[in-house]
């Protein structure tokens, strides 16, 4: 790994768009500034009338945490809320909307994209984006889950993807572990 010419620094997260855009989020410090480079250039971040870098404060109480890319757009995740980029084109060059409230993401490694479907953990519950919008995946295990959760390590939760059976896998650590131990699935499929 090497440093990019001309990137904004103390990034949190960086994420390639569909578009073939590098984003980067919580750029330059601020939790909630997206900063993108030229198309198909990660050296050019400075905007001008010849190339289609850009930036945006997304209007957010959270904090920047990660994005994926997804049919038609990639999500961007906070700690409180869901965004969704969506590439306009010169001039603007992307339009940032807030999709979902209150489902914002536990950690950065706790969504797992299926084509143009995302599924991820929130301190609130789980949640799924299926190219219309935010939902809410109701979840019998919920109390199972949510009461037997350290706090403390939510950075660690991880979702992994097994598209051969449908099901998304998040492990987390239990309230008497610092490491995961823990895991909960959910088959999208089947809804359960």
């Amino acid at each position: 790994a090497a440093v990019i010419s001309g990137a904004p620094t103390a990034c949190q997260a960086v994420v390639t768009t569909p578009e073939f855009f590098l984003m980067a989020l919580g750029a330059g410090g601020n939790p909630r500034k997206v900063q993108w480079s030229d198309q198909t250039d990660n050296t050019d971040w400075t905007p001008s009338a010849t190339n289609q870098a850009g930036d945006y404060i997304i209007q957010s109480a959270g904090r920047l945490m990660c994005g994926r890319r997804v049919r038609g757009g990639t999500l961007l995740f906070t700690d409180t809320d869901t965004h969704f980029a969506n590439y306009l084109g010169p001039p603007f060059v992307y339009g940032i909307e807030r999709i979902g409230d209150n489902c914002g993401i536990i950690s950065r490694g706790a969504v797992a994209v299926a084509d143009s479907r995302a599924m991820w953990m929130s301190p609130a519950g789980f949640f799924a984006f299926d190219g219309a919008g935010v939902s809410p995946v109701a979840c019998e295990v919920y109390d199972a889950v949510f009461s037997n959760i350290n706090v403390t390590q939510r950075s660690k939760v991880t979702a992994t993807l097994n598209s051969a059976y449908s099901e998304v896998r998040w492990e987390y650590p239990s309230a008497a572990s610092t490491e995961n131990d823990s895991y909960v699935t959910y088959n999208y499929d089947e809804d359960h």
